[in-house]
């Protein structure tokens, strides 16, 4: 093994990969390592791992290496070492390692393989801002008191604090009673809200959600717990949980959504394509899988940017979700690659919508400022088979025929029948 050797092993590690001596200069790298720290390999080789390094973690980070180094045990992803990445630019991203050892001709040399945790560190942010507002929304409650009614088992008298009219929407002086609770809530949640007031003293200990409608059209949410205080009394708490379940909305979104064109993640596409496999099983309604990447991307980055790359990719996909039916939807599975999942579509209609696609984006032009680009794409279309024994085997054709377009012409379409 020599050094074209070890560059060549790193270069077949699918994630980004890196490679330092004992002097902490970098021996290797690959492309995707490159990509993350938006340099090229070039600039990366023999140059200090400094450099990849926040200034203010240098000091620490290469004492870490240096310790590592020494050791015997590999250091798995997760492990506490997410730390800031330094690009070429000065700009930081935050990067999760996995760190282990070979020996090669008697010298020890560690290998990084890095992962971008700028989604997960987004996420993360989007859970502390949500119980931050959970706390807010106690402090709140507290202060300004929760709204509460307790009902006579026995006569069927219903009375309730001041703040059950104003969180309801009901008129101050509006008669308390279920009906008028039950008034304002959603048709399609009463079913919620009949659960918790039954004809019975058994709803004790019960807590429900539901919607209602205030009389200007807006939509809140309501949390409502039932606890019998007596055999006669029963006492029902409400507070309102709109931002809450509107922080719970933004959050899943943010995890199954691609930040940069707005399209599915590669994680809801895994659902998704699981789901409609599914649904092909059981009753045999088949879906079309498509998967295309542009045509000599990194030429777009290299002359015109990377600024005009995300342009590209961003503006592509707004042109591929104008063409999607309700049923439809677009992934984005990583840098350059795509995927549809077209519902109950046949593998004619299939090439036509992926016809249409690809003319569009050749027609378009992509622009930056005063700078203009424009790009293709290459598409693979399969579909399930009764002989498909998971939902990926589809995917692995739709790829088999996305190579097909990328090895004959480019800018083609090609089928995986």
């Amino acid at each position: 093994m020599n050094d074209q050797d070890l560059k060549s092993m790193i270069n077949l590690i699918p994630d980004a990969a890196i490679l330092v001596n004992r002097d902490q200069n970098i021996v290797a790298a690959n492309l995707k390592a490159a990509a993350i720290f938006q340099t090229r390999i070039e600039d990366l080789l023999n140059a200090p791992l400094d450099n990849l390094i926040p200034e203010s973690s240098v000091g620490v980070h290469r004492h870490h290496v240096d310790s590592f180094l020494d050791q015997q045990q590999p250091r798995p992803m997760g492990a506490g070492l997410r730390l800031n990445g330094r690009r070429s630019d000065g700009s930081e991203v935050p990067i999760d390692i996995m760190l282990n050892r070979i020996r090669y001709e008697s010298v020890d040399y560690g290998i990084a393989i890095i992962r971008d945790d700028s989604e997960k560190t987004e996420i993360e942010v989007m859970k502390e801002k949500l119980q931050a507002a959970n706390i807010r929304l106690t402090r709140a409650q507290e202060v300004g008191g929760m709204a509460w009614w307790e009902s006579d088992l026995r006569s069927g008298q219903v009375l309730w604090s001041a703040m059950m009219p104003r969180m309801l929407g009901l008129r101050q002086n509006e008669q308390p009673s279920f009906r008028a609770i039950r008034k304002v809530c959603l048709p399609e949640d009463r079913n919620q809200l009949d659960a918790i007031h039954g004809f019975s003293g058994t709803v004790s200990g019960k807590t429900v959600r539901y919607r209602i409608r205030k009389p200007g059209g807006e939509v809140r949410w309501i949390e409502e717990t039932c606890h019998q205080e007596t055999d006669d009394l029963v006492m029902g708490v409400l507070r309102d949980i709109t931002e809450q379940k509107n922080l719970e909305e933004q959050l899943r979104r943010e995890s199954v959504t691609d930040e940069l064109t707005g399209l599915f993640n590669r994680k809801q596409f895994n659902r998704d394509l699981k789901s409609a496999y599914s649904t092909f099983v059981r009753s045999g309604i088949n879906s079309a899988t498509l998967t295309y990447d542009f045509d000599h991307f990194k030429n777009i980055n290299d002359i015109y940017g990377h600024a005009m790359g995300d342009e590209v990719l961003s503006q592509a996909a707004n042109l591929v979700k104008d063409q999607l039916r309700p049923s439809d939807h677009a992934y984005r599975l990583g840098g350059e690659e795509f995927a549809i999942l077209l519902g109950d579509t046949s593998l004619v209609n299939a090439r036509n919508f992926a016809e249409r696609i690809r003319k569009t984006i050749q027609k378009a032009r992509f622009r930056v400022g005063d700078v203009r680009a424009c790009a293709t794409i290459s598409i693979g279309i399969a579909q399930f088979r009764p002989s498909d024994k998971c939902f990926e085997d589809a995917l692995k054709r739709a790829d088999e025929a996305l190579y097909q377009s990328k090895t004959s012409n480019r800018n083609t379409v090609s089928i995986c029948e």
